[in-house]
């Protein structure tokens, strides 16, 4: 009697795990306005649809998290205006303390440090975000000698650039599916999740695609993330293939950044560098 006690007692005393809540479609389609409506690029991740979603009572903020061990990971900062980031932080911690975890942000903008300070969150930096202003972008000049050499040497071996609209993409899929699976086969990797893209056919139908061709074949592909205002450019799941030229995805980049100029976006966001 004694120990079925004890047993008994401690697991009133055990503290509740957190349950992996999926994302119903009707968070999806709240959220994809939000992002849309986003001038930071970084919130089309809540497209995969492997996070759970923490949405503002009045609908017009979310955060997106994942649970691993006793962290709670909220990808980014909240997304959305600055009264519905401050109501999601604080609710977000309380939701964790309430399971006795340990609240975190990766990759904080300096923005809403002040928001996670008040929060009691000691702050750990990481790395640097890497971004171009596209304005003045250009390959004049002699700082820009090696971007003129690599894009000529890829186009010399036949390739050439073009973006592939959202309508398009669909009849792209068998091939961007072959490219990926030579780039992951090549690299001996896994796909990864959570902050960086992966391949999935639902998740790339929402974007427009940057490709390479070289005889008329795909050779590199990058899905383009487009923030609301043309303020800000990027990309997130990258892939080449054996046959591609080399230096290939850093013709991608450049390309991207020439052709983002000619749009009008203010910058080219190259992601996190980490120290």
């Amino acid at each position: 009697l004694v120990l079925t006690a004890f047993v008994a007692a401690l697991r009133l005393m055990r503290l509740a795990r957190p349950r992996y809540i999926p994302a119903s479609e009707g968070d999806i389609q709240s959220v994809r306005g939000i992002v849309r409506s986003s001038p930071n690029t970084y919130a089309h991740l809540a497209m995969l649809r492997d996070k759970s979603f923490l949405i503002s009572t009045d609908g017009t903020g979310f955060l997106m998290y994942a649970v691993a061990g006793r962290s709670w990971v909220c990808m980014g900062d909240p997304v959305g205006p600055p009264a519905a980031r401050s109501e999601l932080a604080w609710r977000f911690r309380e939701m964790v303390d309430l399971y006795a975890g340990w609240t975190v942000f990766y990759q904080a903008g300096r923005e809403n440090l002040p928001l996670y300070l008040d929060l009691d969150l000691a702050l750990m930096k990481i790395g640097e975000q890497a971004r171009v202003p596209l304005p003045d972008f250009s390959l004049a000049g002699q700082s820009r000698k090696g971007l003129r050499y690599t894009r000529n040497m890829v186009e010399k071996e036949g390739a050439v650039f073009e973006i592939a609209p959202a309508s398009a993409v669909p009849e792209l899929l068998p091939e961007l599916r072959r490219v990926s699976d030579a780039w992951l086969a090549s690299k001996h990797a896994r796909e990864k999740k959570f902050s960086l893209g992966f391949f999935s056919e639902e998740y790339l139908r929402e974007y427009p695609v940057a490709l390479v061709r070289k005889g008329g074949r795909i050779v590199a592909f990058a899905n383009l993330w487009e923030s609301s205002g043309r303020e800000e450019l990027s990309i997130d799941l990258m892939r080449y293939s054996p046959e591609a030229p080399t230096s290939v995805m850093e013709y991608l980049n450049i390309m991207l950044m020439l052709w983002g100029r000619e749009q009008g976006y203010q910058w080219f966001d190259l992601g996190m560098a980490p120290f």
